[in-house]
């Protein structure tokens, strides 16, 4: 096997989704006058994670995971607002506040010359639209696949299969899929056909049923076992 195509996840792999989550909605209540603590934030996180894993099963649809989300957190807070407003607030900040994860630009700048290079993601497409432009990470990649504009989600075989018809011809065995979730990205990886690499800064134990390739947990890691798997063949 030889890696020549790489299939990189967005949110929680390329951008700190956490950091900016907790800029916008830290924000949106001090707008309005919650009290915000990091407690806010562990129970958005855990609600949220939930929803989107539900999502990824076909299980609802995404416009009910953006409208749900802040209404079960409110309900927890015991707070009295509409949480499909509160998203609009939130989704305009996220929209401004994208966050590099740590190596990320020096990782993409480091293996341009020598890889064909994708971003495959679960995310909304306007707002990854703004955060692309914002951080120029078009400039790094050579298309952009967005659930959304394609009518099929990660894990679902669907999204993989217009990935495959619009990427540069290669062999399935050649492509990997970098990602931070199991249940999206390496999930998909393997009901795909393709090789995958976990990325866990966080140390999580590894569970259910999807199985990686590799596991890295800084992303500075990759190039390393990129390098390792060529030397084997």
């Amino acid at each position: 096997m030889k890696t020549r195509t790489l299939l990189f996840d967005a949110d929680g792999t390329l951008w700190n989704f956490d950091a900016s989550a907790v800029i916008s909605i830290r924000t949106v209540f001090k707008r309005r006058g919650y009290i915000y603590s990091d407690d806010v934030f562990s129970r958005y996180e855990r609600i949220n994670k939930g929803l989107w894993e539900r999502y990824e099963r076909g299980e609802m649809s995404r416009d009910r995971v953006l409208t749900e989300r802040f209404d079960l957190l409110f309900a927890e807070l015991g707070i009295n607002a509409d949480g499909a407003a509160f998203e609009d607030e939130f989704r305009e900040e996220l929209e401004q506040n994208p966050v590099w994860m740590e190596g990320a630009q020096e990782l993409l700048t480091t293996l341009r010359p020598d890889f064909q290079m994708y971003i495959v993601t679960n995310g909304v497409a306007s707002t990854q639209h703004k955060r692309i432009a914002l951080t120029g990470l078009d400039r790094y990649v050579d298309d952009i696949f967005i659930s959304e504009e394609i009518g099929a989600v990660k894990p679902q075989e669907a999204f993989f299969d217009h990935v495959f018809a619009h990427i540069r011809p290669c062999p399935k065995n050649d492509i990997l899929l970098i990602g931070d979730s199991l249940t999206a990205d390496i999930l998909g990886a393997n009901r795909s056909g393709i090789r995958s690499c976990w990325f866990n800064p966080a140390r999580l134990p590894l569970d259910g049923e999807a199985c990686p390739d590799f596991e890295i947990h800084a992303l500075s890691e990759l190039p390393d076992i990129i390098k390792e798997e060529r030397s084997w063949n």
